[in-house]
């Protein structure tokens, strides 16, 4: 199983925090009649674990991962230059872009109370 760089740092501050917070649970009150039963202990620390787990990966994840500010910009102003009209990176499939164009206006079912700036648009 792959683990990130610094899971286990975050992972030992998280377990350590937990167990704080499930000993804190168990004591809470001064009656020991009025204190959490067992089960209801054990079920806190299993949760608390958990998220210890998830968010020491995520974390971990977080700081490992390459985040390249000028590449992020890069990438976003050549989607922006790109629009619509490459369908490459959109999901879309160019034969089937294709197909719709070639269809012409036939394509477009619109409802007729729609303006006419918005039908010259589709068509267009």
């Amino acid at each position: 199983m792959y683990f990130p760089k610094y899971f286990y740092l975050f992972m030992i501050i998280c377990v350590i925090v937990s167990i704080g917070i499930v000993i804190f649970f168990a004591k809470r009150h001064r009656n020991p009649r009025l204190r959490p039963k067992k089960g209801e202990v054990l079920l806190v620390a299993i949760i608390l674990f958990m998220g210890s787990g998830f968010f020491s990966h995520f974390t971990a994840e977080l700081i490992e991962a390459d985040f390249d500010p000028e590449k992020h910009k890069n990438k976003m102003s050549a989607a922006q230059a790109r629009g619509l009209s490459d369908p490459r990176g959109s999901g879309v499939r160019a034969d089937r872009v294709n197909e719709q164009s070639s269809e012409g206006g036939a394509a477009v079912e619109l409802p007729s109370e729609t303006p006419d700036e918005f039908r010259e648009i589709l068509q267009e």
